[in-house]
């Protein structure tokens, strides 16, 4: 009996936390809507949400734009990852696909990195990803989320020297750490201890589509 009241309210959690955030919209994106392309870690992969179904294209649904997904697991500014290959190393490509808007997301795998090194590599790639973009293109840089992983004053310092490489670039920086967008407490939140589950991912989009919203004036 105890067994069965387990496995049935795993699956009531299970429900609860992914059914209503795993399938995507309904109503399908205009062949000639806008882009919006992310940069990002594994978070823009979409890891820890089914079938990848993350906060990007998610965010990008919401707006009604096609999603462009320029991320790669374990990479940030200044870490390359198991991949090798940073942030900047996309630039090209992300500039390519003449998105409307670029957000570029994290990252927490700067925990590998040091301060400085974060600093240099940040204010680099984000001064060239704006010369590099058309005029047009809105760019907002998102930074990292606190997350049960890491300790907050690790994301702290992440995110400040992020956002005082957005400032040099003349780019608006969010910091989702500081505006509480995600609770590291709430394992709802969470698929792993450093990843969103359905649920993370969707109130991540819904805390970032606001955020774009503004940068389109709409």
């Amino acid at each position: 009996m105890l067994v069965l009241v387990a496995v049935a309210a795993a699956l009531v959690l299970r429900t609860a936390d992914a059914a209503p955030f795993s399938g995507r919209p309904s109503v399908p994106i205009a062949d000639d809507a806008p882009t919006v392309t992310f940069i990002g870690d594994s978070w823009t992969v979409g890891r820890g949400a089914t079938d990848l179904y993350g906060y990007a294209p998610r965010t990008a649904d919401r707006l009604g734009r096609h999603a462009r997904l320029l991320g790669v697991g374990g990479s940030g500014y200044s870490v390359p990852g198991p991949h090798r290959n940073v942030f900047a190393d996309r630039i090209k490509t992300a500039v390519a696909s003449r998105p409307e808007i670029i957000v570029v997301q994290g990252s927490l795998n700067e925990r590998r990195s040091t301060p400085q090194a974060l600093a240099r590599a940040t204010t680099a790639t984000l001064t060239d990803l704006r010369g590099r973009a058309d005029p047009g293109t809105r760019i907002l840089v998102v930074g990292a989320s606190d997350n049960p992983g890491t300790s907050d004053a690790t994301i702290d310092w992440i995110n400040e020297a992020i956002g005082a490489a957005a400032a040099k670039a003349g780019l608006p920086f969010v910091d989702p750490a500081a505006q509480g967008w995600l609770d590291p407490a709430d394992p709802r939140l969470w698929a792993d201890t450093i990843h969103p589950s359905d649920l993370g991912h969707e109130a991540f989009a819904r805390r970032l589509v606001p955020r774009l919203q503004e940068l389109l004036g709409v």
